[in-house]
């Protein structure tokens, strides 16, 4: 029952927009890298920027938003034979907290998901199903924002979800597929522009990932720590250079498997219009796995942000990067990740959305584990498309399709899904 895939039950596991809502930016997000880092997977699970709390008039601390959605979904199971379907109904409550002060900012949003499966006589063989009628799934996320003065700012983040099924929308490229899980992301980061054109960005992350089920936690529990230092330097008014560093390392509980990785970079940042901005970045990774196995690869990232006017926004990212894998036999993957986000105001009351990622996983021998296989690739998408119409200030009406599948070597895990939906959200 893959609850993560369709929207409101798990908003923090996507990139600019929440997949099946065109809400606006107001909730946190999973989201790409800060144009000045790697996007190394700790560095990518993170909110984007500060929680916006009310916009009205009158403005208040909190925000209470709740959504009610119906869902048909063709495989609750994500099997690749005997597909189970089922008629979904899905509540999910929010409460969001804002305390704007001088120069610094915190929020916090609590998320509950809650959803009833018609027909539930599932088998629990499939990636992490369940006969359960109803699920759960939980995410709380909280943010401070400092600036020390117009040069120097801290910003902290926490991100904690609680999910029963993977999502093809993680930004990672690691799918999370074996059932059920926690998983909380800290980011710590500091800026400075020492100059006008010299600055510097300073970042640490830790995710920590436990499943429910005691045999899959064995094998699958991890902690991954990532930081990153660079340097910009402005050679035009709209171009800056960019130089760095990341060290990534990733340990199991239980399982001899992970790696350590250690990637050098260069990057360009270019605001070609008030509306456009581009970055990219180049270098090499360096990983060492656990059985002392090396390898060297390349390392690249791009990423496009365009604001079409008063109506619409565009956004594009890629990487090429070394990022952890939910695959026993596996210290690691070398993953291609592409994702886009349309967003298209239709009228000022009707909207459209749509998103799309691809992943190519591959396992190479210098990655896989000790007596693993010696070559594993597989490819992951999921394509969100809908409208909704805002019918007043306090009140949403949305519908979309999901479509998801994954094709492995690994015949086990391949399948494809599709969902269709249609709900009601309501703010306060």
């Amino acid at each position: 029952m893959n609850l993560a895939s369709i929207g409101p039950t798990n908003p923090g596991t996507v990139g600019p927009t929440n997949p099946g809502t065109t809400e606006p930016a107001s909730p946190v997000f999973i989201q790409a890298p800060n144009p000045s880092t790697p996007a190394t997977p700790a560095m990518m699970a993170l909110p984007a920027g500060p929680l916006s709390g009310d916009a009205s008039t009158h403005r208040k601390f909190y925000t209470l938003t709740a959504s009610l959605r119906e869902i048909y979904d063709d495989n609750i199971n994500t099997t690749s034979g005997n597909k189970q379907s089922s008629l979904e109904t899905q509540l999910t409550p929010s409460v969001l907290v804002d305390f704007p002060m001088e120069n610094s900012d915190f929020s916090a949003r609590y998320s509950l998901g809650v959803t009833y499966y018609g027909n539930s006589s599932n088998n629990s063989g499939g990636n992490g199903g369940s006969t359960s009628t109803i699920e759960y799934t939980n995410e709380f996320t909280a943010q401070y924002n400092h600036a020390f003065s117009g040069r120097f700012n801290l910003g902290l983040a926490d991100l904690f979800r609680n999910y029963t099924e993977p999502s093809l929308f993680e930004s990672t490229g690691t799918n999370y597929r074996n059932g059920a899980y926690n998983s909380n992301t800290f980011n710590g980061s500091f800026g400075a522009q020492m100059t006008p054109l010299l600055g510097s960005s300073t970042s640490y992350s830790n995710t920590i990932v436990k499943y429910d089920n005691a045999a899959v936690a064995l094998d699958q529990n991890s902690m991954e720590n990532t930081g990153t230092e660079s340097v910009s330097f402005a050679v035009l008014p709209k171009i800056s250079l960019s130089l760095g560093g990341t060290g990534d390392n990733i340990s199991y509980d239980s399982g001899v498997r992970g790696y350590t990785s250690y990637t050098g970079f260069i990057g360009i940042q270019w605001q070609a219009l008030p509306s456009v901005s581009v970055s990219g970045q180049g270098g090499g990774s360096y990983t060492e796995t656990v059985q002392n196995q090396t390898s060297i690869a390349p390392y690249a990232a791009l990423s496009l942000g365009w604001t079409l006017g008063a109506r619409s926004s565009l956004s594009f990212s890629y990487a090429h990067e070394v990022t952890p894998s939910d695959q026993i036999g596996a210290n690691g993957q070398t993953s291609d990740r592409l994702s886009a986000n349309l967003r298209y105001d239709i009228t000022t009351s009707l909207s459209s959305h749509l998103q799309g990622i691809f992943t190519n996983a591959n396992i190479s021998q210098q990655l896989a584990t000790a007596g693993g296989s010696s070559g594993y690739s597989e490819y992951d998408y999921a394509l969100d498309t809908g409208l909704t119409y805002h019918y007043n200030t306090f009140l949403d009406l949305d519908f979309g399709i999901t479509l998801s599948g994954v094709t492995s070597d690994i015949s086990a895990l391949s399948y494809t899904r599709d969902e269709t939906y249609v709900g009601v959200r309501g703010t306060y």
